[in-house]
């Protein structure tokens, strides 16, 4: 017997709901994989005397956050495990479009969570949403939608809410699944039906792009964000029944009373600071493009003076240190060769006990300008400043005496920076007490010093903070040193705040 795993978004209007999407590859979190109820599928299993449980995922794909264990998996393992049911795991490559072959038997279920092309629900229906759209046309369950090509044409859109003064009534999509996600959903709140129309003669001029009425209720803000209802269910068997394992609402990341809604100039186009409120869907710097220093930013020069980064040149040096962890590992080196030692482990001691000084050089730069989220960081001393998400620093981590590299955005208030006095040389830690969110446009840089891949950075007072090259895990920053295609910590990524539903 055969099972498809469907992630289905949607948003609650009035007594019924509307289906943004659906999904067969589609991403399980951590935290939203605990609340769902794996009772209904196990009683399929037993009930058809299934002896085997066969999992197809897709790396990097089924799950967040990265860097901790499969929790959906670990679940089904476990259930496996108690009801004498062999389990037998199958992982697929990012970016795949096929699954491998297994041969059906009474005896097994296979379950899928991977793409497959060759299967209808995800070529199809999946991976098109006009075609979704187009079946589901004649329903109450999903946003009115307008698509227009020579080839192709659906309107169901005409007209929208206009009674939500400068709410997002108005949605910007992208036929199939892969956009760039800073440009993309976009939204607009439009003033009548002469604004609607405006946009449809625009969007026709667009390819691949749809429109459709933006869903806003009262009911789809969750603890102050704009958050969908991610149902996970799996399509299984002859006949096609449905198991719904309950699901979880996905949040965005910032609160809808962030700031008022503001508007591209000349437009009722949503600007990038005002859309954040209403995306739930990752709305980061891809991975490719994952700077970590801004405009702000001034670093040490091996002379003491401080260079900033926006007149920093390829060949100039800057006073860089270097230190060994329990395992011999050099922080200031990538150590791509070490494969055995799954990490960073170190403390502040260790640190302090093995420091000493170097100079590096610039070999590398890149730059953009972007309009994004980044985060102000307090220390218990009162210094603060604002950084890039993907800023890396050395930290010691709450209630422990552990130390690693760790990214700005997935740093908790009680870690504390290490920090480097420029007078004395000596480390010490200080508090953070506060991590907050603000929107600014700036240009961010992405650095490569070398030979030493650590560069300290000015945080006021004559502190500096230890900051790492961006290039030096070739997947993600982790703060992991062994840049190991099996270590379960190179993969790492913000979270969407979820909470039961």
């Amino acid at each position: 017997m055969k099972g498809t795993i469907i992630g289905t978004d949607l948003l609650e209007k009035g007594d019924s709901i509307k289906i943004l999407e659906i999904n067969t590859n589609t991403t399980i979190y951590n935290s939203g994989a605990v609340l769902l109820d794996y009772n209904p599928l196990f009683t399929v299993l037993t009930e058809n005397n299934i002896t085997e449980l066969h999992f197809i995922w897709t790396d990097e794909d089924a799950y967040l956050p990265r860097g901790e264990s499969f929790k959906f998996e670990d679940i089904l393992k476990e259930r496996c495990l108690e009801l004498g049911i062999t389990y037998i795991p199958h992982m697929v490559p990012k970016n795949s479009v096929t699954v491998p072959y297994i041969e059906d038997a009474d005896y097994k279920f296979i379950l899928r969570q991977s793409f497959d092309t060759t299967a209808i629900v995800d070529e199809l229906y999946c991976a098109d949403k006009f075609k979704f759209f187009d079946l589901m046309k004649d329903t109450e369950y999903v946003p009115k939608t307008y698509f227009s090509t020579p080839e192709l044409s659906l309107d169901m859109l005409d007209s929208t809410d206009y009674l939500n003064g400068n709410e997002p009534n108005l949605v910007k999509k992208y036929r199939y699944p892969e956009y760039d996600k800073q440009l993309l959903p976009s939204l607009y709140s439009i003033l009548d039906n002469d604004g609607l129309n405006s946009i449809k003669t625009e969007t026709d001029s667009e390819q691949n792009i749809l429109i459709q009425e933006f869903v806003h209720d009262v009911n789809n803000v969750i603890d102050g964000r704009y958050s969908i209802i991610r149902s996970i269910d799996i399509i299984y068997g002859p006949n096609l029944d449905v198991l719904n394992m309950g699901g979880y609402h996905q949040s965005t990341i910032l609160p809808i009373d962030f700031s008022e809604n503001e508007f591209v100039v000349d437009s009722r186009k949503l600007n990038q600071k005002s859309r954040y409120k209403y995306i739930t869907k990752d709305i980061t710097i891809p991975n490719e493009l994952d700077y970590h220093v801004d405009d702000d930013t001034k670093i040490l020069n091996y002379d003491g003076t401080l260079k900033d980064v926006d007149t920093i040149q390829l060949g100039d040096y800057v006073k860089s240190i270097s230190f060994v962890d329990f395992n011999g590992n050099n922080a200031a080196n990538k150590q791509e060769e070490i494969i055995e030692t799954f990490g960073w482990d170190c403390t502040l001691q260790q640190t302090k006990d093995t420091l000493i000084e170097l100079d590096t050089i610039l070999s590398g730069i890149t730059s953009v300008n972007i309009d994004t989220i980044y985060i102000r960081i307090t220390l218990e001393n009162g210094l603060t400043w604002t950084d890039a998400p993907s800023c890396t620093y050395y930290i010691e981590e709450s209630g422990s005496t552990e130390t690693k590299f760790e990214k700005v955005n997935k740093m908790y208030i009680g870690d504390k920076m290490v920090i480097l006095n420029k007078e004395t040389n000596e480390l010490t830690t200080v508090e953070i007490v506060g991590l907050d969110m603000e929107y600014a446009v700036k240009t961010i840089y992405s650095l490569d010093f070398e030979p030493s891949d650590l560069f300290l950075v000015d945080v006021g007072d004559g502190l500096f903070g230890i900051m790492h090259n961006s290039c030096w895990c070739p997947w993600n920053y982790c703060g992991y040193y062994c840049n190991s295609w099996g270590c379960s910590g190179c993969f790492s990524g913000g979270v969407e705040k979820l909470t039961p539903y």
